[in-house]
């Protein structure tokens, strides 16, 4: 460059900053000095800023390109670690709503207030609930109108099953095809973009769902157990997304002498472990016990790790659920259900021995995410903020990187949801629902814990 170009280029550098503010670009929020986690490959952006407005990221630029915006509010990181908002996606609104919600206005906000209260202070900004009783769609369909105190909300309406002979609250029947597709097309017109199928669904109705499903572009996640139509039929017709890795174990195991029925898997072999020969938490310790006899190196679950690798299918572990009832996380919510989820009459023999299967549940985990398969993160219980902390920890006590931790927390569950085009990452254009971390979690994983500061839509949270 010759002399006279750059005393042209210094000209007009010193007039562009004699320009009033009001002709530079003005953002609402700048959140300097930051170490940026990319959720897509891992990396830390070291010395960046975040550039905020109207809710949503403008830019991500260097610390040294920012100095000087405008801007409303500025945070300064102070060096401390920036991460995408989480994402739930597995949650029931009962958790938090009960059986006594009434349709009013003021109940749907003040419920909606209890969800912020259990979600955003733990850095959680976007949710779906997987199943809820059909009595609360309005309830649904008012939380799912953006408010930037509350999480982004997405419902699936009730889970869909087939008639039986015990229906739950947050399930409803459909029968046959065409009632299936009806029941499809109701959710989709309620403005729903999400379905949730159940076990108790047969082919007879589940190929219509998701033929219906499919037609209208609705997302559609599945707990599918009890081998009534099996994992790899379900990836035929259509289901990418499977919640808890626990039923993988069902799907594997040979069923020839067992009994599977309402949790009571395996509990004979636990009355000699039980004080009292009682046998409350059947649920669990039956699941336990279940991949005790499978074993770390079944090969029936390394086919159904290759199936879902090869269909392109994902999984919610929802490990916490577990774990919790066998002294394994930081804290664990009281028992629900006298006899359904009470482990602590378990002796320490039969605790150790549910231990020793819940570490081949977290071993199956650990090779699902070697083998490809992407992970997300449910809570599906109570304290679900909580709980997906505890899910993250986790998964990371299982072996996985806590870079990739934050991915399955964040991007992941977005993909999954079909909402990676609007949250998940920090980048241009998407929500700014941010977590700023006082101690570094890449660093020492229980820093999830510690304090934090959030931002949902750009704004802070308090």
């Amino acid at each position: 460059m010759d002399l006279r170009s750059q005393l042209l280029g210094a000209l007009g550098a010193i007039l562009l900053g004699a320009l009033p503010c009001a002709a530079r670009p003005h953002y609402d929020t700048a959140i300097v000095h930051a170490r940026v986690l990319d959720v897509r490959t891992g990396r830390v952006r070291e010395n960046a800023s975040i550039l905020i407005r109207d809710g949503r990221i403008a830019d991500v630029v260097a610390d040294g390109a920012a100095a000087g915006v405008s801007a409303g509010h500025t945070i300064d990181a102070a060096g401390r670690l920036v991460t995408p908002g989480l994402v739930d996606v597995h949650f029931h609104s009962g958790e938090i709503v009960g059986d006594s919600l009434t349709m009013r206005p003021d109940s749907i906000r003040a419920y909606r207030r209890r969800l912020s209260d259990v979600y955003l202070p733990f850095g959680v900004t976007t949710v779906r609930s997987c199943g809820d009783d059909e009595r609360w769609i309005p309830m649904l369909q008012a939380w799912m109108k953006d408010a930037r105190d509350a999480p982004d909300f997405y419902a699936c309406g009730a889970a869909i099953v087939s008639p039986n002979e015990r229906n739950f609250p947050g399930h409803v029947a459909v029968n046959g095809p065409d009632s299936a597709r009806a029941k499809v097309r109701q959710y989709h017109d309620a403005g729903f973009r999400h379905l949730k199928v159940y076990w108790r669904l047969r082919e007879a109705e589940f190929g219509p769902v998701m033929d219906e499903a499919r037609r209208l572009g609705m997302n559609v996640v599945g707990h599918v157990d009890y081998k009534v139509l099996g994992i790899h039929r379900a990836m035929e017709l259509g289901l990418r997304q499977f919640e808890h890795a626990y039923t993988l174990g069902v799907d594997a195991i040979d069923s020839t002498g067992y009994e599977y029925d309402n949790g009571q898997v395996f509990v004979d072999h636990y009355a000699s472990y039980i004080h009292d020969n009682q046998v409350p938490g059947s649920f669990f310790i039956s699941r336990m016990e279940m991949f005790n006899t499978l074993g770390p190196a079944s090969p029936a679950l390394a086919r159904l790790g290759d199936d879902l690798r090869a269909h392109g299918a994902g999984v919610t572990p929802t490990l916490h659920v577990f774990a919790q009832r066998f002294g394994l996380t930081w804290f664990a919510t009281p028992s629900r259900k006298p006899g359904y989820d009470d482990t602590e009459v378990l002796a320490d023999s039969a605790l150790a021995r549910c231990r020793a299967g819940y570490r081949i549940l977290a071993g199956t985990v650990k090779r699902l995410y070697d083998a490809g398969v992407p992970l997300t993160v449910g809570s599906d219980w109570a304290d679900p903020g909580k709980a997906c902390l505890s899910e993250m920890l986790l998964l990371h006590e299982c072996g996985i990187a806590m870079p990739a931790v934050f991915t399955a927390a964040t991007l992941n569950g977005a993909r999954e949801m079909g909402i990676a085009a609007d949250t998940g990452a920090i980048e241009k254009g998407l929500k700014a629902n941010l977590v700023i971390f006082d101690a570094d979690p890449l660093v020492d994983p229980t820093n999830l814990l510690g304090r934090r500061t959030v931002l949902k839509d750009g704004v802070l949270q308090r």
